[in-house]
């Protein structure tokens, strides 16, 4: 057998294995990203659907109900006749002031862990009858995003005697009759709800109305959360049993929406589809690696050998892969190291020889499964690192095939 026809051959037999590896890494980072239809979406769907989900408070809608009589020309009866009409105005809050507590607590559903909580929430709100009319003032309240339980709802009027309200969902109700232009008054509406990863009030609402001040308190019973719209002015103040974030502002109108999230628990889970899906480059390189060292370094084994040479820098990755949803990620990535570490251990030395095994295929295997993972892991400085390590895989290669004689080489040579 001529020398191109080796060289044709293992480059046919490489090429398979590293295409058949892609193709099931590309489908494994597919599911990494997806939801409904990966067991981690059914058992996420099931949780928020007894739990609750991304909570998305939705405030309350506040109306001037004015009943009048109107004198109508009646063309039948050839007279004019009063008719009563009722026509209604919405009053946007003056001000708004939001105090909640949020207890957040992770619950396990199927082995499968999730950012849960428990929010109590006051929101007074002050409202101005700025229009030229006396009428009722009217509340419709609706159930916050996503929220499966609502309870200790009650909506409060201290100007009404203390007047303490059921609420009715989606239907307005009347809080104070004879609401006089210029009028002001306080409503204080109070509820609890569960949910998960995020808890936000929609301020997004009023964005095409000014508020004159809108102040927030939030308590948190932990340190580790995130600002769901950071943009918007806010303090935060770590105490000894969580944090607490606090927001003020005058005079505004905007298209965020104000709250905060637990969704940087689960922060790397991008990082990993995104692994994944480059993951292929590294079953490529290693491969690779490992045939030109082997001539070099005059390594003989059965081609057939590199199927479950890639299958040890494939398993990491599927490992890395499903374990995420499960652990976090420096558990997952330890598992992961431990059971690829026993794959190799348990095969490549009586493959290569312990030298070339330890030395040469262990270091480019950690290369490019530990390393390559942990760049994919600092996302700022992602492309630099991963130009860096091919970089060097690259001018470890070349020192090498520089200092060998090629000709030498058994898929040459047929030695």
């Amino acid at each position: 057998m001529s020398a191109s026809t080796r060289i044709f051959g293992m480059l046919v037999w490489l090429g398979g294995l590293i295409v058949t590896g892609a193709l099931i890494l590309s489908f494994t980072a597919a599911r990494v990203g997806e939801h409904k239809s990966s067991t981690y979406g059914n058992a996420y769907v099931q949780f928020q659907n007894s739990w609750g989900g991304e909570i998305g408070i939705i405030p309350p809608l506040f109306t001037l109900r004015r009943t009048y009589t109107e004198s109508v020309f009646n063309k039948d009866a050839k007279q004019y006749e009063d008719v009563v009409r009722t026509a209604t105005y919405p009053l946007v809050p003056k001000t708004i002031d939001i105090d909640s507590t949020v207890e957040y607590g992770e619950q396990e559903l199927d082995l499968l862990i999730f950012n849960a909580f428990e929010t109590h929430n006051t929101e007074t709100y002050i409202i101005v009858n700025k229009t030229q009319f006396t009428g009722d003032l009217l509340i419709k309240v609706s159930k916050p995003e996503n929220a499966n339980l609502m309870y200790d709802y009650t909506i409060r009027v201290p100007s009404q005697g203390d007047l303490i309200l059921q609420p009715n969902m989606d239907a307005p109700q009347a809080l104070i009759s004879e609401f006089a232009p210029g009028a002001e008054a306080e409503v204080i509406v109070t509820y609890a709800t569960k949910g998960m990863d995020v808890f936000k009030y929609n301020l997004s609402a009023y964005q095409n109305n000014v508020i004159e001040r809108v102040t927030a308190k939030v308590v948190i019973n932990v340190d580790e959360f995130g600002i769901y719209r950071f943009g918007l002015p806010h303090n935060t103040e770590l105490t000894k049993d969580g944090a607490t974030v606090e927001f003020d502002v005058e005079n505004f109108s905007t298209t965020q929406d104000l709250g905060i999230t637990f969704l940087a628990k689960q922060r790397y889970l991008d990082s990993i589809q995104n692994l994944i899906g480059y993951s292929p480059m590294s079953l490529a390189f290693f491969l690779i690696v490992t045939f030109i060292f082997s001539q070099i370094f005059t390594i003989k084994f059965n081609a057939f050998h590199y199927l479950f040479v890639g299958m040890i820098d494939l398993f990491y990755f599927l490992f890395v892969a499903y374990l995420i949803r499960f652990f976090g990620v420096f558990p997952t990535f330890a598992i992961s190291i431990v059971l690829t570490a026993a794959m190799f251990l348990l095969y490549a030395p009586n493959v290569f020889g312990k030298w070339f095994a330890y030395w040469v295929v262990g270091v480019f295997l950690f290369l490019l499964t530990v390393v390559f993972s942990l760049i994919f892991l600092m996302p700022i400085f992602r492309g630099l690192l991963f130009v860096v390590l091919v970089f060097l895989i690259f001018m470890s290669i070349m020192v090498f095939v520089s200092r060998s004689d090629i000709s030498k080489w058994s898929i040459v040579s047929g030695e």
